[in-house]
């Protein structure tokens, strides 16, 4: 059972902690919530729930192609990017994948009922958990799929654009498909590798739109890609995933461009904030992260990552314990970046927990 972050129910059940007063700092959600034009729509269009959604998402879908720059037939909405992340290996039928690790756990889980082998490449803490694109080459001839988050979860470090270039370059050499994970992305500085997609007949780029809106509960994202691809997957996707309230809250995120211009410069802003505090407390050492959440080893000896979980659940404070995550073990966690008195709680909470 592959584990996340943001299972405040459990954690209520549990503890005996109303939901109301938990505090999650495991999901890496926008702190600020979601847009005001989202409130809007679930008030304003609840007559659309006694109708069928629009299948095909198509004014989603062509809100998303003015932003990307792209054609419509490129792009295909799901019910989250997780729904499009496990109709792809049941589409492409690979025989072989390479995976990063550690890096998000449902890319190994599509795969497994699609008796997909599975390789996994290494990322060294001493490296800062970043990819050498060069070490890749050499196993490129073994699979035809290759999984990428960028930024990567749980890390949150983040390869630019000219190694990406160059690793769909030798990719396409070699007939491999690779799917770019940018869950993220929209919280970094970065701009994403979509723009690919015109050139490039093996990219998939996945995107989401409920990490950096703030809507996990209306699970929305989408994935672009050349147009045969996108033809040849929508064919197997099944027919209204995505809800008509879910669409229309989209169209309406999109629409709002000073909210991702608020959302980055607070997350810099509390993020160079948390950091600096993680930093000053004896046992942990915070690791560089260009996004809106932060890994963490657990240096002080005897400290695990199951210890700390339980220290700070059982107060409200809901973190993520990275055993889930293939080769980290117990020694790390990772936090969500959150509003500065929240985030000053869990630097309090962490302090008196390493004490003890």
């Amino acid at each position: 059972m592959q584990i996340h972050g943001g299972n405040i129910a459990e954690i209520s059940r549990k503890y005996k902690l109303k939901e109301e007063t938990i505090i999650d700092f495991s999901s890496n959600i926008n702190p600020l919530g979601y847009p005001g034009a989202v409130q809007n729509i679930l008030r304003k269009e609840e007559k659309c729930i006694a109708t069928y959604p629009d299948p095909d998402s198509t004014e989603l879908r062509k809100e998303i192609a003015k932003r990307i720059d792209s054609e419509l037939k490129t792009i295909l909405v799901g019910n989250g990017s997780t729904e499009l992340i496990y109709l792809i290996p049941r589409v492409i039928k690979p025989k072989c994948a390479l995976i990063f690790a550690p890096t998000f756990g449902e890319y190994e889980r599509s795969l497994l009922p699609m008796k997909c082998g599975v390789k996994f490449f290494p990322l060294k803490e001493k490296d800062n958990f970043k990819v050498n694109i060069d070490t890749i080459t050499g196993l490129l001839p073994k699979i035809d799929i290759l999984y990428f988050c960028n930024p990567n979860n749980p890390t949150g470090a983040l390869l630019g654009h000219g190694d990406i270039k160059s690793l769909l370059a030798e990719t396409e050499k070699r007939g491999v498909l690779v799917v770019v994970d940018e869950s993220f992305m929209e919280f970094t500085d970065n701009e994403s590798i979509v723009v690919e997609i015109k050139k490039r007949k093996n990219l998939i780029v996945l995107k989401s739109l409920t990490k950096i809106y703030g809507i996990p509960g209306l699970r929305l994202g989408y994935l672009a890609a050349n147009s045969t691809i996108v033809d040849i997957i929508k064919h197997h996707k099944e027919p209204w995933t995505v809800n008509t309230l879910a669409q229309k809250a989209g169209v309406a995120c999109l629409n709002d461009e000073e909210f991702i211009l608020k959302t980055k410069r607070f997350i810099t802003r509390e993020k160079k904030y948390l950091a600096g505090e993680l930093n000053k407390i004896n046992g942990l050492k915070p690791c560089d992260s260009s996004t809106n959440y932060i890994l963490i080893k657990l240096v002080k000896p005897g400290l695990t990552s199951g210890r700390v979980y339980e220290t700070m659940a059982k107060q409200g404070l809901l973190i993520r314990d990275c055993r889930s995550f293939r080769g980290l073990g117990s020694k790390y966690i990772r936090i969500a970046v959150r509003k500065r008195k929240e985030n000053n709680l869990l630097i309090k909470r962490l302090k008196s927990a390493l004490e003890r």
